[in-house]
Formats: C-alpha cells, structure tokens, sequence
C-alpha cells in the first residue's frame, strides 16, 4: 500500500513538471515580408539593433500589455519588434502575433527604462509591402550620397522595410544624376522610387 502512494506521488510530480515545462516554452515568430528591424525600445523612435531576416524563426520572450511590440532575441542580441509584423506557428497555424499572443500564453513584460527618446508625432503611416520584395542595389555613388546629406529625420507608423510606401506627407529629396529620392525615416535613411515612393533600399 505504501508503495502504491510513492509511485502516485511520484506520477503527480512528473505530471506538474511536465505541465509547468510546456507552460514555460518559448514560442518562436518570425517576418514574412522581409527584413524586419529589432530595436532597443517599443516604438519606431528607437534605434534599431539588430535585424530579423525573412522567415528565420526567433523566439519572443514578452510583449507590451496590448501586444503591439515584442520582445525578440537574435543571436546575442534581445530588442523589440513590431507585432503586426510577426507571425507564430506555435498554435498549429501561422497567425499573427498581436492577434494570438495573449492565447499562447506569453507574458506581459514592462521594458526597462533607458535613455529618453524625444519623438515627434508621426506624419501618417507607411502602406506595407504584401510579400517579400527583393531590394534593387543603388550604385555606389548613390549610397554615399544619401548618407552624407544631412537633413531632419520623420517619425511614421510603421516598420521601415523594402516595399513598403512612404505616405504623403514625408518629404523627399532628389539624388544627382539618379532617378531615384531619398529620405530619413524612423532613424534610416532610404532609397525611394518617386511615382510610387516606394521603399526600395534601406541603408544600413
């Protein structure tokens, strides 16, 4: 009888830990539509410090209380994404993020405080890319060009990514001898084409 109450014991003691490892596994996201930037804080102000390369799988460790910005870990490097960007399949089926976040379980986390970041309020909100779109390659008197010019950087909603279209109200500025603008959007300089402004290189 006695062993009887042991090996229960013991069962109800695997079935906790078995519970309580499922209930701490990382759910991994990933970026669909292209490289996606990891900053240092939750917001399109911060600096960016690491990259997500297109449908490469990370494992996200909290989000903000509403679940619009994640807390992502790349390499050695833990920043913060934008959720409406990442998907999980951790449910069974790709969903995205923002959406499936508060069901699968992954907490809510408060970012450490930092260095303030004085931002203006964003002049609109850039149209993202609907599939993965290859960047065109500017030659290189273009690229030195746009990052020697110095001009004031815009705040917009939205992550900064080849494809996506800068709104109306961000300003452009032409590049000699090429048909090509540029801008300086969410602290990143950008190679634009001008009928659609369209994003089609990000300087990093």
């Amino acid at each position: 009888m006695k062993r009887t109450h042991v090996m229960i014991g013991l069962a109800s003691l695997v079935g906790a830990a078995l519970v309580a490892g499922s209930a701490l596994a990382v759910p991994a996201v990933f970026s669909p539509t292209g490289h996606l930037n990891v900053r240092s804080g939750p917001g399109f102000q911060y600096g960016v410090v690491a990259q997500m390369p297109a449908n490469t799988r990370f494992p996200v460790t909290g989000c903000i209380q509403d679940y619009s910005w994640c807390s992502v870990v790349v390499g050695n490097v833990t920043g913060w994404a934008s959720a409406p960007y990442l998907v999980t399949d951790a449910g069974g089926k790709p969903t995205n993020l923002q959406v499936s976040g508060a069901q699968l379980g992954i907490p809510i986390v408060v970012p450490t405080p930092g260095a303030v970041v004085v931002a203006t309020p964003p002049v609109g909100a850039l149209v993202p890319t609907p599939a993965l779109v290859e960047p065109i390659l500017p030659a290189p008197e273009v690229l030195s060009y746009v990052t020697q010019q110095v001009v004031q950087p815009v705040l917009v909603d939205g992550e900064v990514m080849v494809g996506a279209s800068l709104p109306a109200a961000v300003p452009v500025y032409p590049i000699p001898a090429s048909p090509y603008v540029y801008s300086y959007v969410n602290g990143q300089r950008v190679v634009v084409e001008p009928a659609a402004r369209r994003i089609v290189y990000v300087v990093r």
